[in-house]
């Protein structure tokens, strides 16, 4: 997925700030205990007032992210 999150933070970076955590390192625990993920990769999309608007657990396709992304900064 990282391939694919760094395209999109190319494409993208712009308009939404992108984040990444490695759940061994303390922050990455935090992130994961605060959005309760429960499986890896874990995709978030996180609106302003940090509501999740969007999730997925597992490896997702480019073009399913890339509608995600799209909706979320339309709204």
């Amino acid at each position: 997925m990282t391939p694919i999150v760094h395209g999109l933070e190319s494409e993208y970076g712009d308009r939404i700030a992108f984040q990444s955590f490695n759940v061994g390192e303390p922050e990455g625990r935090q992130a994961a205990e605060t959005y309760r993920v429960r499986g890896h990769p874990t995709i978030l999309i996180v609106n302003e007032q940090g509501d999740i608007v969007w999730t997925r657990v597992g490896v997702t396709p480019l073009a399913d992210l890339k509608i995600a992304i799209e909706e979320s900064i339309n709204r």
